[in-house]
């Protein structure tokens, strides 16, 4: 049975680790990274737009100031 310090002394298991760190957190990330920003690119300018609307909305309910 594998320790925990086992395993922190064993290079093949680092090796490992940053393979997997490799292939989930870089190459995944650039594939789904352009999805991510114009999603928020995207809430960013509907948020935007919520703001005029609202302004508008706060203008025609008080014409005078």
């Amino acid at each position: 049975m594998e320790t925990f310090f086992d395993l922190v002394k064993d290079p093949a298991h680092w090796e490992f680790e940053i393979l997997l760190i490799i292939i989930f957190d870089v190459i995944i990330g650039l594939v789904i990274w352009p999805f991510v920003q114009k999603a928020l690119v995207h809430h960013k300018s509907d948020h935007e737009r919520l703001e005029d609307l609202e302004r508008e909305v706060e203008r025609l309910k008080n014409p005078q100031g």
